[in-house]
Formats: structure tokens, C-alpha cells, sequence
């Protein structure tokens, strides 16, 4: 039985993507990456994430995101967090929670916020191959003009061979009583199979609140 949970655990490790979600980092390491996205129309956005383990029951974070459109219209978002587990941190599904402080703006203006969030995750086995599940969620609550938005991230990731990776999410955002959802299939790669480096190429569709089909491109680094 032991066995087959250690066997269990490396599979996942070597599925799992190196933005681990509820799977908090271990004390000393860390993890950046950063993407954009284009649409034909010229909208384009574009994001910073990092974490790194104080300890190995607390993580700090950065999550960064800013869009601009093809009038030239800019938004954004900013958020320092601490994760913490929880739960058991050794069982096979993992939770998490985070919270945190940083702003919002549209145009000039700028709204201070507050962010609280869930998390949770597990490993897959689909025959031979494993991969792993998550949702994340949280609530930004910002000072006007900007209001209340609740954001619900889904992920399901397959590991297709030692350096590529298949993975779809789902990104729903409600606000103002508007649903925004995206979906977005991904593959993922690395140079070498022991790589730190993970190079991202996919697409978001839009599904509802409008919008154009954009192209994906991001790198994620472990360290």
C-alpha cells in the first residue's frame, strides 16, 4: 500500500504544473510565471504570478493582472496574499485558503481591496497516466468605483508524455451581476523532462459575457 501511494505521489509530481494551487510550496522554493493573451481585434492582457514558501505551511504570493483593449481602455488588478493550508497536508485531496491586500483600477482611478479565497486539488489516475484536478476561488471586495468581484477557476491537467502536458481550465467572473466565463485548453511543455521551465500555448474561448477568441502564451518557472 505504501508503495503504490509513494508511486502515486511521484506521478503526480511529475504531472502536476509547476502553479501547484493548493499543493503549497516547500520552505526555500518558489515559482514565477507570465502570460498574454491577443484576440484578432487587438484586446490584449497580460498577467505576473509568483509564490514562494516561507515555511512549509505558508506561502507568499503575487498575483498581477492588467488588460487593455483596442480603444486603448486599461484595466487591472493586484494582489499580495499568504496561502495557508487547509487540513491534512498529506492526504491525496489538498485545500488551501489565502488572503490578501491590493487594488484594482480602471482608467486613472483606483480602488484599494482585500481578497479571501479557497482552494482545492487532487491527483487523477486515467489509466497510465496521471494528472491532477483543482478549483480555486476567491472574493476581491474593493472601495468605489470598483465592486465586489467573485472569481471560480477550474483546471484539469493529464500528463501526455515526461515533457508535454495537456490542461483545460474553466474562468468564471461574477460582477456587477455579469457572468464572464472563459474556456481555456492549454499544452504545456519542457525543454527536458527535468526542466524548470514550462512553456504554455493555447487559446481562451469565450462562453459567456462576450468577447473574442484569444491566443495564449505564458512561461512558468520553478526555483
Amino acid at each position: 500500500m505504501r508503495t503504490a501511494l509513494t508511486a502515486f505521489l511521484l506521478c503526480l509530481l511529475t504531472a502536476a504544473p509547476a502553479a501547484a494551487g493548493p499543493w503549497l510550496r516547500e520552505k526555500g522554493t518558489g515559482f514565477a510565471s507570465t502570460s498574454g493573451t491577443v484576440s484578432q481585434s487587438k484586446d490584449t492582457s497580460g498577467s505576473i504570478y509568483a509564490e514562494y514558501g516561507l515555511t512549509d505551511t505558508i506561502n507568499l504570493g503575487l498575483d498581477l493582472s492588467m488588460g487593455l483593449d483596442r480603444t486603448g481602455a486599461a484595466d487591472g488588478a493586484g494582489v499580495v496574499f499568504l496561502r495557508f493550508p487547509l487540513g491534512s497536508t498529506d492526504g491525496t485531496q489538498r485545500f488551501a485558503w489565502h488572503a490578501g491586500l491590493g487594488g484594482r483600477y480602471t482608467g486613472l482611478e483606483l480602488s484599494p481591496a482585500f481578497q479571501f479565497g479557497l482552494s482545492w486539488g487532487r491527483g487523477v489516475a486515467w489509466g497510465e497516466r496521471w494528472g491532477w484536478a483543482t478549483v480555486e476561488s476567491s472574493v476581491n471586495f474593493a472601495s468605489a468605483p470598483a465592486t465586489t468581484r467573485i472569481k471560480i477557476d477550474g483546471t484539469f491537467g493529464m500528463g501526455l508524455t515526461p515533457q508535454v502536458k495537456a490542461m483545460i481550465q474553466m474562468f468564471n467572473t461574477f460582477e456587477d451581476s455579469e457572468h464572464y466565463a472563459q474556456l481555456a485548453p492549454s499544452i504545456l511543455i519542457l525543454p527536458r523532462p527535468d526542466s524548470k521551465t514550462t512553456f504554455q500555448i493555447g487559446l481562451e474561448y469565450p462562453v459567456a459575457g462576450g468577447g473574442d477568441t484569444r491566443l495564449k502564451l505564458g512561461i512558468w518557472r520553478e526555483f
